[in-house]
């Protein structure tokens, strides 16, 4: 059963070796960079992705609405998929899909009327599974990535 649980101490091993393919790597941070930076950015929080008792990825929320530095034309109301990685090991098998479910959930549960994220342009495969889940394009790009947003 997938679970998102927020990191702890016993976590950051697990995390840290966990790394995507060759042909995603620069599309998303090392686990290790969202964790450093996580703790100096309003708003964030981070979960491990587990699959019952083993650690499949980590998926990054920033709630805009607490968020210092929100950028011009951003959702203020919106949660927003901060990072989302799934270990090489673990990708095919649902639990990104899973994982975006439960985050959906947590944003709603929090009251928060949109969701939203970014992705590389080049990254198809990104493009596709988020348009997938019902997030389309705004028409913004931030810091070079094309932004994409759902009503929950």
């Amino acid at each position: 059963m997938i679970t998102l649980r927020p990191v702890e101490r016993d976590d950051l091993h697990p995390l840290f070796r966990l790394k995507v393919t060759a042909e995603q790597d620069g599309w998303v941070a090392p686990n290790e960079f969202t964790l450093a930076q996580a703790p100096y950015e309003t708003g964030a929080y981070v979960f491990a992705i587990r699959n019952d008792d083993e650690i499949v990825g980590l998926l990054a929320m920033i709630d805009f609405r607490e968020h210092a530095y929100v950028m011009e034309g951003e959702d203020r109301e919106a949660a927003n998929l901060w990072r989302l990685l799934i270990g090489a090991d673990h990708q095919n098998k649902g639990y990104g899909r899973a994982a975006m479910g439960l985050a959906f959930d947590w944003a709603r549960a929090r009251g928060n009327p949109r969701f939203g994220t970014s992705v590389v342009p080049e990254n198809a495969a990104g493009l596709a599974f988020y348009r997938s889940l019902g997030l389309e394009p705004t028409g913004l790009i931030v810091d070079g990535e094309t932004v994409l947003s759902r009503d929950l």
